[in-house]
């Protein structure tokens, strides 16, 4: 077994990232912008307009995040986009040889990261850069997020007001509901590929495909009809605004159970893969495609 080289484990994810990052599949990224923007961002300048007012920059962004509609898109694209990581052909095998295993697999667990945070950046910056000379930059949330239901109480039940909820803007201040937003997808969407990495290592990928897409389906049905079930899946626990009740500061579930929760999960994946990798059989090396 080699020793652990950080500077290995890099030079292995940079590479892949590179990659990954050129593949033609990246297309679907322009889709999902239109997706979002039609779906989130326009209903919230509809109702901007109406009131005359501008929006805080970083309230689509937090739409985005908190939405149960999106966040059944935003991990379904995520997988499509990393359906084939990681990668491991017979060209595959023999890097893992040169380089050792442990180094191998940081360095996917450093392209994963990559991946997630860079998918992320793009959605911010797809939420954001529209809102550039329409909104204002401030640690408060607008007239629009708090006041549109009471001045036009006939639109309270508009999709614009329901994607900024009472339980967002009473209970966090704006930076800290983006900061902390961005945060808890991150962590599902490494849970994600996680899931795929870790069945991968045991020749059974298609099989951890699979339970991604139950982990993802699942927690959009819990979250949909409320049920204390939805706690015990990552998608819950990454939106913040199921944590809080609308008006008081108790929470539901406390947001420290929940990045217990997602670190722990995220922990118990990685060791799963610390323990595949040391016995993985190089040998019929296409199984681990199917």
């Amino acid at each position: 077994m080699k020793k652990l080289n950080l500077g290995q484990a890099f030079s292995c994810a940079k590479t892949e990232y590179i990659k990954w990052v050129c593949d033609a599949r990246m297309i679907i990224l322009g889709v999902l912008l239109i997706f979002i923007y039609s779906f989130a961002i326009e209903p919230l300048l509809k109702n901007a307009e109406e009131m005359g007012e501008p929006l805080n920059i970083l309230e689509p962004f937090i739409a985005i995040a908190n939405s149960g509609a999106i966040l059944l898109i935003i991990p379904l694209v995520f997988l499509t986009l990393i359906a084939d990581f990681p990668k491991i052909d017979t060209n595959t095998v023999f890097y893992i040889i040169r380089v050792g295993r442990v180094n191998w697999l940081l360095g996917q667990i450093i392209k994963l990261v990559m991946m997630a945070l860079s998918y992320l950046g793009f959605i911010f910056l797809g939420a954001v850069v529209p809102m550039i000379g329409r909104g204002f930059w401030y640690n408060g949330w607008s007239n629009v997020a708090t006041q549109f239901a009471v001045r036009f109480p006939e639109k309270s039940g508009n999709f614009g007001v329901q994607l900024l909820p009472e339980n967002l803007y009473n209970q966090l201040p704006v930076f800290s509901a983006a900061i902390q937003s961005y945060l808890l997808v991150f962590a599902y969407l490494m849970i994600i590929g996680l899931l795929l990495l870790a069945f991968s290592l045991i020749k059974k990928k298609t099989m951890g495909f699979v339970l991604c897409g139950a982990v993802i389906s699942l927690g959009t049905a819990f979250c949909s009809i409320k049920t204390m079930l939805m706690w015990s899946m990552p998608m819950a626990n990454s939106i913040i605004w199921l944590h809080f009740t609308k008006y008081f500061r108790q929470p539901v579930v406390s947001l420290t159970f929940s990045v217990i929760y997602l670190c722990t999960f995220i922990a118990a994946l990685i060791v799963f893969c610390v323990a595949a990798i040391k016995k993985f059989n190089y040998d019929n090396v296409a199984e681990i495609a199917v």
